[in-house]
């Protein structure tokens, strides 16, 4: 990397490092060490990706206008809150910090995109890798030491370590064994040797914490993935001899067997918890499916519309939103629903999800063009359907530096 430039290897480094922050923090709040270690990391990483963008080279085109857009309508409309709903300092700083995280999966990529030249020069998606491993590595070495929390407060269901948010850790492993299994399906049809045993126990890795985190999503994900993995080892790939596609029939066939009689148990052992509590809330809910699947997010959607529309303010709010810290403190849990395009409608209003649409219409634009067609590019449509059923990415700084990744190798594969 001796041509890279230094703000390039910081970045890279910034972008590579956040499970490990992430960790930090938890296990620091979880001993009673009030240090916010997330938060001063994802402020230095914002600043630094605002001063580079603008140290950089600024071309006039629809792209540039689209981002530069984007974060100025939405700091207007936090500018227009602030003033119309008469918002405290401390509300309006609240506020801030969640544009903060939003500003992320934005400035990301444009910065990626100044760069483009140089970030085509180095394996863009070796950093997938390593934060994968990290991932795993940081969920799995508390869980063997038997320290670290539940998914789910106040049950036996699922593990997340010192990761805090649920639906984050599932959603970064479900990244995460995407870019694996692309990387083991790649190594099977490469010379064997010690990358193809590393690939396999990350992929090992991986399913096995989308095991212990315990989400419905998560583990879904990652049994459908295998099936495909599976299948295309055995009907697809094209292997550098005909001893090796043996070997791996033979390696899937004992692999099954062993499924069958004993991994399903070890599964089921593991995903009990989880299991208990979805039956628990079906009975709770007298069968209502949609309740369940939606993890009562049907109900928090009624009552925060229900609050959004009697607003003392009906015109403003429909067009400008109510802000995120306004909504909390007047409406409590009902106050975040937890399904991002609503919680960008009732915070942001009409005008900041047409801002949204646009951003990611340009993303999936570009995404599906046949000749830019990438794994980014599924991923990406992938993380839109997450975010909209199961929110925590537009407003999540883990899940909102994630997608600013994607769409930064969306950039990277377009064609010019």
């Amino acid at each position: 990397m001796k041509t890279i430039p230094v703000n390039i290897r910081l970045f890279i480094g910034l972008s590579a490092a956040f499970p490990l922050v992430d960790f930090i923090n938890g296990f620091l709040l979880t001993s009673g060490i009030l240090l916010p270690v997330g938060m001063v990391y994802r402020f230095f990483f914002f600043l630094f990706l605002i001063s580079m963008i603008l140290l950089g080279k600024i071309i006039k085109n629809s792209f540039t206008f689209i981002t530069f857009g984007f974060i100025a309508g939405n700091l207007m409309l936090l500018l227009l809150q602030s003033i119309w709903l008469q918002n405290p300092l401390s509300w309006i700083i609240a506020d801030l910090s969640v544009f903060v995280k939003y500003f992320l999966w934005a400035l990301i990529p444009y910065y990626i995109y100044q760069r483009k030249a140089d970030f085509q020069k180095i394996d863009y998606e070796k950093m997938f890798i390593v934060i994968s491993l990290l991932f795993t590595v940081l969920l799995l070495i508390p869980y063997g030491l038997g320290v670290g929390y539940q998914t789910y407060d106040n049950s036996n269901a699922g593990y997340k370590g010192f990761f805090f948010a649920n639906n984050d850790t599932s959603f970064a492993f479900i990244v995460s064994i995407t870019f694996t299994a692309k990387s083991l399906v790649q190594q099977f049809q490469a010379k064997w040797g010690w990358r193809l045993l590393f690939f396999l126990m990350l992929y090992a890795g991986n399913m096995l914490c989308l095991l212990l985190v315990g989400t419905k999503t998560g583990i879904v994900y990652g049994a459908v993935v295998s099936v495909i993995v599976l299948l295309h080892l055995l009907f697809i790939a094209h292997y550098p001899s005909l001893l090796h596609k043996i070997f791996v029939w033979l390696m899937a066939l004992f692999w099954l067997a062993w499924v069958a009689l004993r991994g399903i148990s070890y599964a089921l052992q593991m995903v009990s918890g989880t299991y208990d509590r979805m039956t628990y809330f079906y009975r709770l809910y007298d069968g209502n499916l949609v309740r369940l699947l939606s993890s009562s997010r049907s109900d928090f959607f009624q009552g925060g519309l229900e609050y959004f529309l009697n607003s003392p303010h009906p015109t403003f709010t429909l067009l400008f939103g109510q802000g995120f810290e306004y909504r909390l403190e007047h409406f409590g849990r009902l106050g975040l629903i937890e399904m991002d395009v609503f919680d960008a409608f009732f915070g942001l209003g009409f005008l900041g999800v047409c801002l949204l649409g646009i951003m990611l219409g340009y993303y999936g634009a570009v995404a599906i063009k046949k000749a830019n067609r990438s794994l980014y590019s599924y991923l990406f449509f992938l993380i839109l359907l997450y975010s909209f059923f199961a929110g925590h990415v537009l407003f999540s700084a883990l899940s909102s530096t994630f997608l600013g990744l994607i769409c930064g190798g969306i950039i990277l594969t377009k064609k010019e």
